[in-house]
């Protein structure tokens, strides 16, 4: 029986649709069955004949009934699914309010402070000159006819140009803008790399501990991983395995995921012997190198390989946001061309009006300033922490190397991880766990925190402090 409500916001001929299409589907209306013709349906409903006109159109369109000249509208065969589901659109939750949400967290309406390093406040990322760039470039593109057009699985020459020059001058790393990819993502230039090098059915080299969403991609890509010891000096190149050529090692050696430690020189050249010896490939994920703020950032292990065995990886998402979706590898010539021939028919997935933006903002140097502002930012934030801890040093141990987005808390008494994260989340502050970066859960620390300071204001920091501090008295 068909039921039209009119105090629903939906239309009625969306809901004598929905019903009619279920009655269909349910088997209530067989194969065979003819509908009510528009003008009676239209009067035994008490709506428009323009109303029933619409609905049938729709279902016809998608294939439900079928008009037969002269006779009207008849069910067709469709088949049954097993447990489906009701074909009625989900209703719309409640939606959440913006009104003082500023320091809400969806899902724990307790969190005041959220200490993640995915993300920035929204102060941080320079609004007035993007929306200056984009009307710009948004005018030059269409001028130049490229605003409706295809790009090249590469990228906008014009972003590769630039980055080149800015790479050069910035991470000391020598390329041509034909080694250059730009991609959607660090996890979409992991996933290149594993489809480019995929003869090679040797395990993926990892740091331990180390990036937990390059594991992922690996994995996804039928590719295991077998784990290297980090130590205060970066990753132990000793334990590195005697392995197959083009063998991929992982590592970030300006800034190590999670622990912070930097690659020393002598490791550095050590591991590019090993890659030469080996012919095996380096992955240098170069992801915040820029970010630091008490000296200038340490050159890429790029710049000092002879003999093209490193894959450079760089992003945007720190320095601008992540919700970008931008990230650059940077190939050796032997794998430029290999890539050339294998995703020859692909199209870069990243908007070209934010890559002419970009390339713009690199151009006219506003790119440098706005990582020195981020540079001044977080030094002030990672110092405040600092500071508010003073007290309790003795007890828990902050480590940072003075750049990124995060440090390491690590305590003193014996705690495990979720015992302090309730504790943290019981006064609003949302910490987080170190386990996932471990591939042998076992070997975390389970008295080691991860906390990020990219989406918490200045002033908030002395409140958090004290929060923490409360809810980790037992430990303090």
């Amino acid at each position: 029986m068909i039921f039209l409500d009119r105090s629903k916001k939906e239309a009625l001929y969306l809901q004598l649709y929905y019903q009619l299409k279920e009655e269909i589907l349910t088997g209530v209306r067989k194969e065979g069955d003819c509908l009510l013709g528009s003008r009676a349906a239209a009067k035994q409903l008490d709506i428009s004949r323009h109303t029933v006109d619409t609905a049938y159109s729709q279902l016809a369109a998608e294939g439900y009934i079928a008009a037969e000249k002269g006779l009207g509208f008849f069910v067709q065969a469709v088949p049954v699914l097993p447990n489906s589901r009701s074909i009625y659109p989900l209703k719309e939750k409640n939606s959440l309010s913006f009104k003082n949400s500023k320091k809400v967290t969806v899902g724990q309406p307790n969190i005041l402070y959220d200490l993640t390093n995915s993300s920035h406040t929204s102060n941080l990322f320079p609004k007035k000159l993007w929306q200056k760039y984009t009307a710009q470039c948004l005018d030059r593109l269409y001028r130049e006819e490229m605003i409706s057009s295809l790009q090249d699985k590469q990228g906008e020459l014009f972003l590769r140009e630039s980055l080149t020059d800015y790479l050069q001058r910035m991470r000391g790393v020598h390329c041509h803008p034909d080694q250059i990819i730009l991609t959607s993502g660090t996890q979409q230039s992991l996933d290149f790399l594993c489809k480019l090098l995929f003869k090679t059915n040797t395990p993926v080299l990892m740091e331990e501990p180390g990036y937990n969403k390059a594991v992922s991609v690996f994995n996804n890509n039928q590719r295991t991983t077998q784990t290297i010891p980090i130590d205060e000096q970066g990753v132990c190149v000793d334990n590195l395995p005697s392995v197959k050529a083009d063998t991929l090692l992982y590592t970030t050696p300006s800034h190590q995921f999670p622990t912070g430690v930097t690659l020393t020189i002598g490791r550095r050249y050590e591991l590019l012997k090993w890659a030469y010896t080996h012919k095996s490939y380096i992955i240098e994920d170069d992801y915040d190198s820029e970010l630091r703020y008490y000296a200038k950032p340490i050159p890429a292990l790029q710049s000092i390989d002879q003999q093209d065995r490193v894959i450079y990886l760089g992003t945007f998402s720190k320095v601008l946001s992540p919700s970008l979706r931008m990230s650059y590898m940077i190939l050796p010539p032997q794998l430029t061309e290999a890539y050339q021939k294998m995703f020859s028919d692909y199209n870069s997935t990243v908007p070209l009006l934010n890559q002419y933006i970009v390339a713009t903002l690199i151009e006219e140097g506003k790119y440098d300033q706005h990582v020195r502002r981020l540079n001044q930012v977080f030094k002030k934030r990672l110092e405040v922490f600092t500071h508010s801890f003073a007290d309790v040093q003795e007890k828990m141990t902050l480590s940072s190397n003075g750049s990124g987005q995060y440090f390491l808390l690590t305590f003193a008494e014996p705690v495990q991880q979720e015992e302090l994260i309730s504790a943290a989340a019981n006064y609003g502050v949302k910490v987080y766990s170190t386990m996932n970066f471990w591939q042998e859960k076992a070997s975390c620390p389970p008295n080691t925190l991860f906390l990020g300071f990219s989406k918490i204001e200045l002033a908030d920091i002395p409140d958090c402090a004290q929060r923490l501090k409360k809810a980790w008295k037992n430990w303090l």
